[in-house]
């Protein structure tokens, strides 16, 4: 592959990552606004409590087989009898490993509701009811990074990306409408993975003869084992880290402020979908080049894929640090005073979505154990902080202390790609798209009170007025932004990408 045939493939890819993840966030962020205006910021603390506690317990029981099948599937050009046992071989290990897992973390779940948290013995309920889910939801993670080996993103992003969500959101309303409020936090998670785990099944059939049979015979394939357990304890503490606020809101608060809280993680966290969009066709390629020990494809890609991830995530940072007090208001009167956590997190994320491509270049190059170290020291970083800030800033003190765990770990894989793999982040190319972000977010901030009529927005406005207002001014900023990046003029790479984009809208 030459550059523009590496940044097409990125781009047609990415683009079907992306658009998924953009409607599963609607469907999340439906999800999210809903519960808070019916249930409350109490119940919607315990839901993702809850959330939490199992998402913890799902990556033990994945035991980092998800990435082990990606990466040997993927340097494999056919489908011959490895790949099939590598499969059938990760489907098996994990499914065993979650039920182990689920069946902990049901029994312990009185223990950790009213000894570690002290809080109400319905989140004892919601952590029993989603702990049995496990085994479906791993299986699925596993199959459909099985078909993303393949080099091919539309199965795993129809299924996690828009199907679960989906059904996250139309579970909850008819559960809510029909049974009550409690039903309606608990048969959404089992509903969702249930028909995910189906469905992703189905579509691995198009790559491999897979059936129950096959899988329990199939041969436990320790290579893919070896690598994966190092990755286990990685994406452990990664998905530990990723929950740290919430948990530890939960043990030093209350389940209320956890409520609070879960819009700004929900809100700041879709600035992420951007990096995963990029990093689940980036980690494959990466690890084919790193296969052929071709380092100019792999710098190529790696310096591709960032400017792209932050070409696009830009006019969303934008608008969710000049808009955070309407976006919170959107999920009930009581969420908007807490504004000033949503762009102190956002900072953070958007700092771990420009550096985020660091972990899988790590990872899929064989040194996992780095990131390993990372993580750790992130993880024990962000404890650290929200044990010292929480106490003293509530909701806000956690965003801070997550923001400053995701730079550190954004600086330690920064330094290690450049001596471990020769891959330098920075270059000139990203400079236009800081140019025109600054810009942008300059010429919207000193228009933004001129834009409207001062004071008509305020936590009494309807929804409707609050949405009207938010779309306005997000496609103020995506009109400047782009004007701004036309003036100064893509690289011939990117126009490239571009026409791919336009084809993909076009259908052509």
């Amino acid at each position: 592959m030459n550059n523009n045939t590496i940044g097409r493939k990125v781009a047609k890819e990415a683009f079907i990552s992306f658009g998924g993840m953009g409607t599963g966030s609607l469907f999340r962020y439906l999800f999210s606004i809903m519960m808070a205006r019916w249930l409350g910021p109490q119940m919607l603390g315990i839901y993702s409590l809850g959330n939490a506690i199992t998402r913890i317990g799902e990556i033990f029981g994945i035991m980092g087989l998800d990435n082990g099948v990606l990466r040997y599937v993927s340097r494999e050009k056919e489908k011959n009898d490895k790949v099939k046992n590598s499969i059938y071989s990760s489907i098996k290990m994990g499914f065993v490993s979650s039920i182990i897992i689920g069946v902990l973390v049901y029994f312990s779940s009185d223990w950790i509701v009213s000894d570690l948290l002290n809080e109400d013995k319905f989140l004892s309920m919601v952590i029993k009811t989603y702990a049995v889910t496990l085994p479906f939801t791993v299986t699925t993670l596993i199959a459909s990074f099985a078909t993303q080996g393949f080099k091919i993103l539309k199965y795993k992003v129809f299924v996690n990306q828009i199907i679960n969500p989906l059904t996250l959101l139309l579970s909850m309303i008819l559960s809510y409408v029909f049974f009550g409020p409690k039903i309606a936090i608990l048969a959404p998670t089992i509903v969702s993975a249930i028909i995910g785990f189906f469905l992703i099944l189905f579509y691995l059939k198009r790559f491999v003869d897979i059936s129950i049979n096959k899988v329990i015979n199939a041969k436990i394939d320790t290579a893919i084992l070896r690598f994966s357990l190092p990755l286990m304890f990685v994406s452990a503490i990664g998905i530990i880290m990723h929950w740290t606020d919430i948990i530890m809101l939960g043990i030093l608060e209350d389940a209320y402020s956890v409520g609070l809280y879960h819009p700004v993680e929900r809100t700041a966290g879709l600035t992420r979908m951007i990096l995963f969009a990029f990093a689940s066709i980036f980690a494959p390629l990466f690890s084919q080049y790193f296969h052929e020990g071709n380092q100019k494809k792999m710098l190529e890609v790696f310096q591709l894929s960032t400017k792209w991830i932050l070409l696009t995530s830009l006019p969303l940072f934008i608008f969710l640090i000049l808009f955070s007090n309407t976006i919170l208001m959107l999920f009930g009167a009581e969420f908007g005073n807490n504004s000033l956590a949503l762009p102190i997190l956002t900072v953070g994320i958007m700092i771990q979505a420009i550096f985020g491509l660091g972990s899988p270049s790590l990872t899929m190059s064989g040194f996992q154990k780095y990131n390993l170290i990372n993580a750790l020291v992130a993880l024990f970083t962000n404890i650290s902080l929200n044990i010292m800030l929480i106490p003293e800033f509530g909701i806000v003190g956690a965003a801070m202390g997550t923001t400053i765990a995701l730079f550190l770990i954004s600086l330690l894989r920064f330094f290690e790609n450049y001596y471990l793999l020769g891959l330098n982040l920075l270059s000139t190319k990203l400079f236009k798209p800081i140019l025109a972000g600054l810009s942008t977010g300059m010429i919207v901030y000193f228009v933004k009170p001129y834009m409207f009529e001062s004071g008509y927005f305020d936590y009494h406005s309807s929804i409707l007025h609050l949405i009207i207002y938010l779309l306005l001014g997000a496609l103020f900023i995506l009109l400047v932004y782009t004007i701004l990046i036309w003036i100064f003029r893509l690289d011939d790479e990117d126009k490239d990408i571009v026409q791919v984009i336009t084809n993909k809208l076009l259908n052509k």
